[in-house]
């Protein structure tokens, strides 16, 4: 198959016209049918945003191979991944993750709102903003999956690809550790913060217990974020151990409904506490509860499958 037709078919596949897929690379429509009629031959550059936008290598699009990206190619090892796949993926996954770290973060942020602005005002405020980290988190949860086959299958690289990545996840995985450190730190130190204070009652706040809320969500942030990279480049680097462990884990998931349930009650239980108690310090004691109580469920169940 030829540039041209690996073009139309490419366009065709995305559902869009020729007047939108010009927008997107900036050119005329009638640039983009004289490419698709074979009379003309984009530029390097415009090549280049093509293969991001169809999200197939360069390889594929300027080679006499009919094999797109998210087409099941296959080999008696595994899927092959190529350099430009796994940038795609771990790109994609980053952007993920930082929506989810963004919608978690906004959520634990707005506890600070019903302890420092007074009655109605500061529980409608706070319903607004962690309305607002809601609908990111379920934004997120209802994109469309992409790079499934890299997740679940046995993958084959390029040897020089490899060699030449595993030696940047070691570089990487330094920094990611030093972000997660930074994280506990942080929130170990944030529970000094109460013994700082004169919070005596509901009338007379500490402003300085406004910035435990805000360590935490900064915390949680770098948590997800390192969190995801880590998981992403070690589904490269240590691919089989991976993909024993993604089947392990989706032999175990039918027992994740308890999260669903828990945490969501922790939650509920923290507020409640907080807002008819004003107990927001011990109060978080909950999500280390609700920890125990999951994990303990989740063993027992498997001990019994």
């Amino acid at each position: 198959m030829e540039f041209y037709q690996k073009l139309k078919k490419l366009r065709a596949q995305k559902g869009w016209s020729q007047e939108e897929f010009a927008e997107k690379l900036q050119v005329s429509r009638q640039a983009v049918s004289k490419w698709e009629n074979g009379q003309g031959f984009p530029e390097t550059e415009k090549i280049v945003k093509m293969s991001r936008l169809f999200q197939v290598s360069l390889d594929y699009l300027l080679k006499d191979e009919d094999q797109a990206l998210g087409e099941s190619r296959t080999t008696d090892e595994g899927y092959y991944a190529s350099q430009e796949v796994v940038e795609a993926y771990l790109l994609n996954k980053k952007q993920g993750a930082k929506r989810i770290a963004i919608g978690v973060a906004i959520l634990i942020a707005s506890i600070l709102l019903p302890m420092y602005f007074q009655e109605a005002f500061g529980y409608v405020l706070f319903m607004m903003i962690a309305a607002v980290g809601v609908a990111i988190l379920v934004w997120q949860g209802l994109s469309v999956k992409q790079y499934k086959e890299l997740e679940t299958q046995p993958l084959v690289f390029d040897d020089f690809f490899i060699q030449e990545f595993r030696q940047k996840s070691m570089d990487n995985r330094k920094r990611y550790g030093i972000l997660i450190v930074t994280g506990i730190v942080i929130i170990i130190l944030s529970f000094g913060i109460p013994f700082l204070t004169n919070d005596t009652d509901r009338s007379n706040i500490d402003p300085l217990l406004a910035v435990m809320p805000v360590i935490w969500a900064v915390a949680v942030y770098l948590f997800i974020i390192s969190g995801s990279a880590m998981e992403g480049e070690r589904l490269i680097t240590n691919n089989e151990e991976y993909v024993k462990e993604n089947e392990e884990y989706e032999k175990s998931s039918k027992h994740g409904w308890i999260h669903a349930v828990i945490w969501p009650l922790a939650a509920v239980i923290f507020l409640a506490i907080g807002f008819i108690w004003n107990a927001w310090h011990p109060g978080w004691l909950v999500f280390p509860a609700a920890a125990v109580v999951t994990t303990a469920y989740t063993a027992w169940k498997s001990s019994r499958d």
